[in-house]
C-alpha cells in the first residue's frame, strides 16, 4: 500500500484570534486523528483561506515526505460551495502539479447522523438547567428499558440497511453502550443471525473470553435455550503456559478450548489477543464456530483483530474500529437468546 498522508482541511478564520487559534486547533485535531490511524500515516492540518498552512502548502509538505496518496478530510458541516466547487477545483490543480500522486476527498463529517447527539450534548453543556426540572419517577426496569429502546429507535440512522433481527441486536448494542454512533459500526456477516439462532436452537455452548462477559449473559435465557455458558479463562489451569509461549492468558485460554469451539458461539468482549488466537484456530486447525461475536475494545490490536475477523468466511457480529467491550458483547448474546426464546413461543418479561 502506498504511503498515505491526510490533510484535515478547515475553512480558516481572519483576525488576530484566527491566526492563533486555527493552527492550534488543527494541530490538536491532526494529532488526535494520527493516534487513531495505522502507523506510518502522516496527518497535518490546513486552512482553505485566511490561515497557514494552506491546502497547497500542506500537500507540498506531505510530498516532500514521500507521501504517494493524500486524503483530504474537509472539516466542514455542510456540502456548500466550498465542498462542491472550491475544494474540487483546488484538487484538480493539485493533480496537475503532482500527477504522480493520488488524491482522495472524504465526505464532510457534518453529514454523519451522530452529529445529532453531539449537538444535543453541546446544548446540554450550554444550558444544563434545561434538565434540572425533568421529573424522575421510580419506573419499573421494564418501563425504563422500553423507553430507552424507543429513544434508540429514533436515533438510529434512517439509511441503516439491516434486517429486522439485525436491527433488534443493533438497538440492544446501542442501548448497552449509550452511544447511537455505535449503530453504524455494528457489522453482520450475511449468515450471522441465522447461524447464531440455529446454534442456540441446538443448545450449543457459549464460550466467552473473560468472566465479565460470562457473568453478563442472562442465565435464565441461556438455561431456557439449553445453552451452557463457559468462560475460557476459568478453564485455564496453568498460567505458565502463556508465559512460556509469550502470549496472553486470554489467548492461551482460547487455544486450550480447541475442538470444543466447533459449532459453538464465541463471544469476545475484552481481549483482542483472544480473538486473534481464535482466528488462528480457524485458519490452522479448521475450527468452525457457529458464530463469533467479536467485540474486543482498545487501541492495541482491537481494530486489527476485528478487521481480520471480517475477512473470514465465518458467521460474525462485530463492531468496526477501536470500540467494543464486554457490555456490548453481552447485549448481543442476550438479544439473540431472547429472539430464539420468543420464536419458540416463550415469553420474556425482562
Amino acid at each position: 500500500m502506498p504511503q498515505t498522508g491526510v490533510v484535515i482541511l478547515a475553512h480558516g478564520s481572519r483576525g488576530e484570534r484566527g491566526i492563533v487559534e486555527v493552527p492550534e486547533t488543527l494541530k490538536r485535531i491532526a494529532g488526535g486523528v494520527k493516534s487513531l490511524l495505522p502507523p506510518g500515516v502522516e496527518v497535518t492540518g490546513a486552512a482553505l483561506q485566511f490561515n497557514h498552512p494552506t491546502l497547497g502548502e500542506a500537500v507540498a509538505s506531505l510530498v516532500t515526505q514521500g507521501v504517494e496518496r493524500i486524503v483530504i478530510m474537509p472539516y466542514f458541516l455542510f456540502s456548500g460551495r466550498h465542498i462542491t466547487e472550491d475544494i474540487p477545483q483546488l484538487v484538480e490543480k493539485l493533480k496537475g502539479t503532482y500527477p504522480e500522486r493520488q488524491f482522495i476527498v472524504a465526505k464532510p463529517p457534518g453529514l454523519e447522523e451522530h452529529f445529532i447527539l453531539q449537538v444535543t450534548q453541546c446544548i446540554e453543556k450550554a444550558a444544563p438547567e434545561l434538565w434540572h426540572d425533568v421529573p424522575i419517577s421510580p419506573n419499573s426496569p421494564e418501563t425504563i428499558e422500553q423507553k430507552s429502546l424507543e429513544i434508540v429507535e429514533n436515533l438510529l440512522p434512517p439509511v441503516l440497511k439491516i434486517s429486522g433481527d439485525e436491527r433488534v441486536v443493533t438497538k440492544r448494542v446501542v442501548h448497552a453502550s449509550g452511544d447511537p454512533q455505535i449503530a453504524s459500526l455494528v457489522k453482520f456477516s450475511p449468515s450471522a443471525i441465522t447461524s447464531g439462532l440455529n446454534a442456540i436452537a441446538q443448545g450449543s455452548p457459549i464460550f466467552t473470553d473473560v468472566r465479565m462477559v460470562a457473568a453478563g449473559i442472562n442465565s435464565y435465557l441461556a438455561e431456557a435455550c439449553g445453552c451452557f455458558v463457559s468462560c475460557a479463562m476459568d478453564e485455564m489451569k496453568g498460567q505458565e503456559q502463556s508465559r512460556e509461549r509469550n502470549i496472553t492468558r486470554a489467548a492461551a485460554a482460547m487455544r486450550r478450548l480447541g475442538n470444543r469451539l466447533d459449532g459453538a458461539i464465541v463471544a469476545v468482549g475484552n481481549a483482542p489477543t483472544a480473538l486473534i488466537a481464535l482466528l488462528d484456530l480457524i485458519d490452522n486447525d479448521g475450527i468452525k464456530p457457529a458464530l463469533i461475536v467479536g467485540m474486543p475494545v482498545g487501541f492495541v490490536q482491537a481494530k486489527e483483530s476485528k478487521d481480520e475477523l471480517m475477512k473470514r468466511d465465518i458467521p460474525y457480529i462485530t463492531i468496526a474500529g477501536t470500540r467494543g467491550g464486554s457490555a456490548m458483547a453481552v447485549a448481543t448474546i442476550n438479544a439473540l437468546l431472547k429472539i430464539a426464546l420468543e420464536r419458540n413461543g416463550h415469553s420474556w418479561d425482562g
